[in-house]
């Protein structure tokens, strides 16, 4: 027999749970069921009406701004119609070009060229008064010599004048349409067969002489 019969009393034995003893002096059962929790479930977020306003007010916009835009055939005209100006401005621009190519060659193009200056040749002897400005005060400059050179045209036409005096050489570039040339008269001309009459810089003396044309 098992059971034990201490006054009177059966006793049944009982099995004791195991039980483990962690370092803080507290008791964990191994028995013990674990419970595990479900996740709580989400509720369904009501939105508010200031929310529900603001979305419709934004397709709102959206279908004004579709309504707004023009339809892709007359962008695709509109870009023709600009690519077509900026032809003919182009055309325009090249055309006034040629016109001023023309009108360069035209001496009436120029409303400041001087008429009162007689016509001028390579190997001309002339006088050039020219006014000179110094300190507030102005004096007319006397140039004479011969012409070696005549260049450019126009507006901005020049003269090379040679002079020699005393054994040395000078040579002055003066602009025909300047203000500065109060006058230029022409003393003697000259039999040349060249424009430029540069070897005049080689000699000297009698060898410079150029032949009078009568």
């Amino acid at each position: 027999m098992t059971d034990e019969k201490k006054n009177g009393e059966i006793t049944e034995p009982v099995e004791e749970k195991k039980a483990e003893i962690k370092g803080d002096g507290k008791e964990t059962g191994t028995d013990k069921k674990i419970e595990v929790k479900a996740a709580p479930e989400k509720k369904e977020e009501v939105k508010e009406p200031e929310i529900e306003k603001k979305e419709a007010a934004s397709e709102a916009k959206k279908v004004e701004e579709k309504k707004a835009e023009p339809p892709k055939e007359e962008v695709k005209a509109k870009s023709k119609e600009a690519v077509e100006e900026s032809v003919e401005t182009k055309k325009e621009d090249s055309v006034d070009e040629k016109k001023t190519k023309k009108d360069l060659g035209n001496l009436n193009f120029y409303p400041e060229l001087r008429t009162d200056l007689p016509e001028i040749r390579s190997g001309d002897l002339i006088k050039v008064f020219y006014r000179v400005l110094e300190g507030g005060k102005e004096r007319i400059q006397l140039f004479e010599g011969t012409v070696i050179a005549i260049k450019n045209s126009g507006i901005a036409k020049t003269i090379t004048v040679r002079k020699t005096s005393f054994g040395i050489s000078i040579e002055r570039i003066f602009p025909l349409n300047s203000k500065l040339v109060q006058k230029i008269d022409v003393v003697k001309r000259s039999r040349v067969r060249r424009a430029k009459l540069y070897y005049l810089r080689k000699l000297k003396g009698k060898a410079a002489r150029l032949k009078e044309l009568r």
